[in-house]
């Protein structure tokens, strides 16, 4: 995998130099490792494996992105998971944040190598007293609350579902809605079904299914029947998300699909999250890895209460716009939305380009979330960065919902409590720009994002784009969130 980095320096000198990584053993299981803070440190990504070297940038099998240093003034990462014989080599690159810069430690390995004094000593008998003393574990503040208030300390992990227990429940429930305008208008229905959503093998798994493969859903019934969702989750309880009647140039939604949220489960605010997935392949699919806000404080309309992404790619194995540029899924996108509208809907997203497709395999997408900025960061590499005041710029804009947010507040409308929420999408009228090519062959999308026959024209087109829907499953490893 070849990250495309790009550096700008003008007048700057190098004002850091990651120190030598140290290695401590205080049990007989696992390993710490560690650097000495100093001022101006903001993150101590660390990735290893054991007895076999990195290849290139790869996650690594003990990773994690330690955002604080702990109360001996050390960024430590620490683990009891693996036994260690002496001779056991530990291959190991380092990434750190320092004063808004990126530095790396690449191609490192440190040997096992135990002392005496790290071996429990024999138990002998004494009829010395002794007094116990016992210490309460240190709770380092932190901005982060959940669950309406909730509070935690620093570094905490307060939410995670690794998917071994084989049920949604009780930390998800899905969507039952048919998409509106105020989203993509995606030209999906998201559904309870067991073939488009199930746990496997420790996995969540998400797939989008045409709809006419169940045999109840003639081509006749497409265009002219009718849906009704039962349990319809709307959050507006607008009937037009619960039930469609198909009549001349509406059909119904010709793809079934799913997306789960834990709002019932599990909210928080400011925080640090981590997903690692194998996103899925496919013309015109895409991948939801959201934040979504939970009460929806400042309005539900256009994004007044924002969104963010956590992750997200045009899932097409190639796909370039009307001007050139490659935007398929070899393009990560992270960020957030203020507004459903036009172009200022993408100024807040953030870009990074691999020359692998990001289906080929699993990453770990992260976000980062403080009351002053957004991070976004894939495998441990902190690509985009966001700290501007959304309201000013919302203003500028001519955007009304930025009236109703927090002046106090520079992240508002990010100020509030969010859920995690994941699906796939296909087809929209938003994120697919129009006139674009895909495929060897430079296809043209087949249908226009200001059609009002956009669905059916996408719909006309299947026998073309679902031949490449070898790999259209979105699949989660685990899902994670931190305190600050």
């Amino acid at each position: 995998m070849k990250w495309i980095l790009i550096l700008v320096l003008v007048g700057h000198t190098v004002a850091y130099t990651i120190p030598n990584v140290r290695f401590e053993y205080p049990t007989a299981r696992g390993f710490r490792a560690s650097i000495p803070d100093t001022p101006g440190l903001q993150m101590f990504a660390f990735h290893a494996r054991l007895n076999k070297p990195f290849e290139k940038f790869e996650e690594g099998d003990y990773a994690e992105d330690v955002l604080a240093p702990d109360e001996n003034g050390l960024w430590l990462y620490d683990t009891n998971k693996p036994a260690l014989p002496n001779g056991t080599i530990i291959y190991y690159w380092v990434y750190v944040q320092f004063a808004d810069q990126g530095y790396w430690l690449t191609d490192k390995k440190h040997t096992v190598l135990r002392s005496k004094a790290t071996v429990a000593p024999k138990t002998t008998t004494s009829t010395t007293t002794t007094t116990t003393t016992t210490t309460v574990p240190p709770c380092p503040h932190t901005l982060t609350t959940y669950n309406g208030g909730k509070t935690t300390c620093a570094g905490k992990l307060i939410f995670e579902d690794t998917f071994e227990q084989g049920s949604f429940a009780p930390k998800w429930q899905h969507e039952l809605r048919i998409p509106l305008d105020t989203d993509s208008a995606e030209f999906v229905s998201y559904q309870n079904l067991p073939e488009n959503s199930y746990i496997a093998a420790g996995r969540l798994v998400i797939v989008p299914t045409l709809v006419n493969m169940n045999p109840d859903y003639t081509d006749e019934r497409i265009r002219t029947g009718e849906l009704v969702l039962e349990g319809c989750t709307s959050p507006t309880n607008n009937p037009y998300e619960c039930q469609r009647k198909a009549a001349r140039s509406t059909i119904l939604p010709p793809v079934v699909s799913a997306k789960l949220n834990t709002k019932n489960h599990f909210r928080f605010r400011y925080g640090r999250v981590e997903i690692r997935a194998k996103l899925p392949k496919g013309d015109w699919i895409f991948p939801q890895l959201f934040l979504q806000p939970y009460e929806n404080y400042y309005g539900y309309a256009d994004y007044a209460s924002g969104q963010m992404w956590i992750a997200h790619i045009l899932s097409n194995r190639m796909l370039v716009s009307r001007d050139g540029k490659q935007i398929d899924g070899h393009r990560l996108r992270g960020g957030v939305l203020i507004t459903n509208t036009g172009p200022v809907r993408s100024d807040f997203l953030r870009s990074n380009v691999n020359d692998d497709h990001f289906g080929d395999q699993f990453h770990v997408y992260g976000l980062i979330w403080t009351p002053d900025q957004i991070m976004l960061t894939v495998d441990g590499f902190q690509y985009g960065t966001l700290r501007p005041n959304f309201r000013q710029h919302a203003q500028q804009q001519n955007l009304t919902q930025a009236n109703l947010w927090n002046a106090d507040a520079p992240l508002a409308p990010f100020d509030r409590d969010f859920y995690i929420s994941l699906g796939v999408g296909v087809g929209g009228v938003k994120d697919f720009p129009d006139l674009s090519l895909t495929g060897p062959s430079k296809t043209p999308k087949p249908w226009n994002n200001t059609s009002p026959k956009a669905e059916y024209f996408f719909y006309q087109n299947r026998n073309t784009w679902y031949r490449t829907w070898t790999e259209p499953e979105l699949t989660i490893d685990y899902v994670r969130v931190y305190a600050l």
